[in-house]
């Protein structure tokens, strides 16, 4: 047999592998877990809201209408957020993952002028990316905006290098995916840790049209940027170039900051363990689960906290009949 074709028949089968390794493997989060979540979330994002901690307390909140949009318990705590807290937990920003999810605060004249230097050197690192990917994969992937690109790819990695937001860390990822221009399907799986926020994706879409909007940029990657990605067995490399990053590092020089992410005017947002699992698991469940299994689990468990119809604007808990449903 001629020695192209047999290299041409090693590729698909293993490109087939993967993916079907990666479809079968990836667990989907348990309903009970999820409900769990929720509802630690909603009491976290009281104690938080009660603290003054509005960052924190919008993540959380933002997770939870991820899986129940009209959550009368988070709705009203979501009322207790400041303006701006409350346009960013329920409206996702057009740069997606890149806008920062630092909180904005009020500096004196002299603290703005000491962070002038140092953040125009951040923003300057925030224009690149590059990371080396370590396990079984294979294919490529080209992309000038998520709007133009071509990729075939498909690997179950751990990558170590420099991400979007300063991130100086590792990714773990399980991903199968095709695209031409802005058309393709998807099956991603990642968690992304280090000197940044952390960064997840669940994705399982045969076919879709890539969107700012998309779920995976909104929380993962970066639609707006041009790059590649190459992987061959066991090895692979990825570089990436963030156009919204150059344009926030030139405004930057006129006091502009639109990506939010300048030390001068905005403070860390912090979690802890248990709040980044809890996170994680809700976030995970909204990317992963079809609608079929959305509903399953609104049935299997409906909104944790709801309102008795009373004239009394405080949230009165009630216990869902069935196991395993009582509130905390």
């Amino acid at each position: 047999m001629n020695p192209k074709k047999i290299q041409a028949y090693f590729i698909i089968i293993i490109f087939f592998y993967l993916t079907t390794s990666i479809l079968n493997c990836a667990s989907v989060p348990a309903y009970k877990d999820v409900n769990t979540s929720v509802k630690y979330l909603l009491n976290d994002a009281e104690r938080l809201i009660e603290g003054k901690k509005y960052g924190e307390a919008s993540e959380s909140l933002r997770a939870v209408f991820r899986i129940y949009p009209e959550n009368e318990k988070a709705e009203l705590l979501w009322e207790q957020l400041p303006d701006i807290w409350q346009k960013r937990t329920k409206y996702d920003n057009a740069l997606g993952q890149g806008f920062s999810k630092r909180s904005p605060e009020e500096n004196s004249f002299w603290e703005k002028l000491a962070w002038y230097i140092p953040d125009r050197i951040l923003d300057l690192l925030d224009i690149y990316s590059i990371n080396v990917m370590i396990g079984p994969q294979i294919g490529a992937s080209a992309w000038y905006t998520r709007a133009v690109q071509v990729t075939l790819y498909a690997g179950k990695t751990v990558s170590a290098g420099w991400s979007q937001k300063r991130n100086l860390g590792i990714t773990e990822e399980s991903s199968a995916e095709y695209a031409f221009l802005g058309f393709g399907g998807s099956a991603i799986h990642g968690r992304r840790i280090g000197t940044g926020r952390r960064a997840y994706a669940g994705i399982w879409d045969g076919f879709f049209v890539h969107m700012p909007s998309n779920p995976l940029y909104v929380n993962y990657r970066d639609y707006w940027s041009t790059g590649a990605k190459l992987g061959v067995v066991l090895i692979g490399a990825e570089l990436e170039c963030h156009y919204a990053e150059v344009a926030d590092f030139l405004a930057g020089f006129f006091l502009v900051d639109f990506m939010g992410d300048d030390f001068a005017t905005t403070g860390s947002i912090y979690f802890n363990r248990e709040q980044e699992d809890h996170l994680y698991r809700v976030i995970n469940a909204a990317d992963r689960y079809n609608e079929k299994q959305m509903d399953e689990f609104h049935t299997t468990f409906p909104a944790p906290f709801r309102m008795n119809e009373t004239d009394n604007p405080d949230p009165q808990p009630i216990t869902p009949k069935g196991k395993n449903r009582k509130p905390n």
